[in-house]
């Protein structure tokens, strides 16, 4: 941000103990960038001023710090578009001894859009701060979330990313179920909106009866049904409120004897360029329906899979499956308004060795950097994040996140 410096006298003066790069330009005073991270639920909490989320977006706070780049979190109903002024919170102190801290703030130089769901995503204040960051030319980077079926319609019609992507199609009626599953003798049902591997039904076809298998009551149960209408009305009441989407299964890679597919998640860097930040190796829980974590799953860094499976061939693997995950996100950059800094996608490896995109998270969880062998991943996503924000405001950074 540029701020007058009349008679010598700065108009907001940076509080003590922020980060902040400052510079003076033809009588202007500039402190930046600074970096606004736009969410909701923030609250006067000290210890976890964000809840369950504070670690999540408290990454990317640390991050600029140590960048030594001004970067706060703030709800999107705290900002005095009057007085151009944000109440957030962001953290102070020395490494290791770091605590949160309230503080009114200017307007943010950049955007990084981090409202937590669809829900909270029309509300109000956050289209009112969408709309007024538009008309003031503050950029506001991964606008909103995308669901499954937009997501794979625009993959799917697209000619760079079309063979990564399984068949697709909504679940209409009985007879379009029957088709799908004749077609493929694998099938996952899954509900447009979904996340977590909520809602997901598993379809195996013998003959003329539809074996399935699907998550309830925290555990999973199979039942059959020996008619396409019968599993049709059981889809529809497992799931009143959904649209379902029918997906081609595909027999993924095992790792000692569990379906396995991997979180890549990616990242533009300070210079625009995709990266992929981390790999993480999803690995499904005995009998689940998914490989989420919630479902029963466990992660390993996806570089101890891919070295089990391929040995010294692992590299070129890694790489092709990095160069996969760019198609989709170049592609994906497409469908959103503004620009898009990061994906988590959730890709596999089918027994023949052919990739797979499964889904696209615009604004993905980082769960799996608490896995030890991928704490340097989380830490250099963060970095990607603010370098890239930098950028984005018109200011970047000397070093870009290497590492």
């Amino acid at each position: 941000m540029h701020l007058n410096w009349p008679g010598g006298q700065l108009i907001w003066q940076r509080p003590g103990g922020l980060p902040g790069q400052v510079k003076r330009h033809d009588g202007k005073v500039q402190i930046g960038p600074v970096i606004g991270i736009m969410t909701t639920g923030v609250r006067n909490d000290r210890m976890r001023p964000v809840g369950i989320r504070t670690g999540l977006l408290g990454d990317f706070v640390r991050a600029a710090k140590e960048l030594d780049v001004l970067c706060y979190i703030f709800n999107a109903a705290d900002i005095d578009w009057q007085a151009r002024t944000v109440r957030g919170v962001t953290l102070v102190g020395p490494s290791g001894n770091e605590r949160w801290s309230f503080q009114v703030f200017p307007l943010p130089d950049v955007v990084y859009n981090r409202v937590p769901h669809r829900k909270a995503e029309v509300a109000d204040d956050v289209m009112r701060c969408k709309r007024r960051c538009q008309e003031l030319q503050i950029p506001l980077f991964n606008e909103r979330f995308i669901n499954k079926r937009e997501m794979y319609n625009w993959l799917l019609r697209d000619a760079t990313t079309k063979d990564l992507i399984p068949v697709t199609e909504r679940l209409t009626t009985a007879d379009t179920l029957a088709r799908f599953c004749k077609q493929h003798a694998l099938v996952y049902l899954k509900p447009t909106g979904g996340s977590l591997g909520m809602g997901i039904i598993r379809v195996v076809r013998k003959g003329q009866v539809y074996n399935i298998r699907f998550r309830r009551d925290k555990g999973h149960r199979n039942t059959t049904f020996s008619t396409a209408p019968a599993l049709y009305r059981f889809v529809r009441s497992y799931n009143a409120t959904r649209t379902y989407l029918m997906q081609q299964g595909i027999e993924l890679m095992q790792y000692k004897g569990n379906a396995t597919d991997f979180r890549v998640h990616m990242h533009k860097d300070g210079s625009g360029q995709w990266q992929a930040a981390g790999i993480g190796g999803k690995v499904a829980g005995r009998g689940a329906v998914t490989t989420h974590v919630h479902n029963g799953g466990h992660v390993l860094a996806g570089d101890v899979i891919l070295r089990d499976w391929y040995g010294a061939d692992a590299k070129r693997m890694r790489q092709q499956l990095i160069e996969s995950s760019v198609r989709v996100c170049r592609s994906l950059e497409g469908l959103l308004q503004g620009p898009v800094g990061e994906w988590g996608l959730d890709a596999g490896i089918d027994q023949n060795g052919r990739i797979w995109i499964f889904e696209a998270n615009a604004k993905p969880g980082r769960a799996i950097f608490k896995h030890p062998d991928l704490r340097e991943a989380g830490r250099r996503s963060a970095r990607f994040a603010i370098e890239y924000a930098a950028t984005l405001a018109g200011q970047p950074l000397r070093k870009e996140g290497a590492g």
